[in-house]
């Protein structure tokens, strides 16, 4: 695989990674959540309703964040080592003090 290939390769996945992580995020946060525990009263007749800003997160959604936060840390990488690229390049077709 020839280094233009893998670069491309690579900034592909990220794009990909991006992609679906956003996709899954957003279908986790909108998938109704339901969830229950037994530490209770059972003959209180109280029922717990959270109130104020309240956000329980699906499995879809928590993953979906990491690969989203993976694919952005991809591209991060991808976009500093072009610009090393650039800047050695500039470096060696202008070499300073001759």
């Amino acid at each position: 695989m020839t280094s233009r290939r893998a670069t491309l390769a690579a900034w592909t996945l990220a794009a990909v990674l991006v992609g679906a992580g956003l996709v899954m995020s957003i279908i986790g946060v909108l998938t109704p959540v339901s969830f229950g525990w037994f530490a209770y009263q059972p003959d209180s007749g109280a029922t717990f309703s959270p109130q104020g800003n309240v956000v329980i997160l699906t499995r879809t959604a928590v993953v979906g964040s990491a690969v989203l936060a993976l694919g952005l840390i991809t591209l991060a990488f991808l976009a500093g080592l072009r610009r090393g690229d650039r800047r050695s390049d500039a470096t060696a077709t202008d070499p300073v003090g001759d």
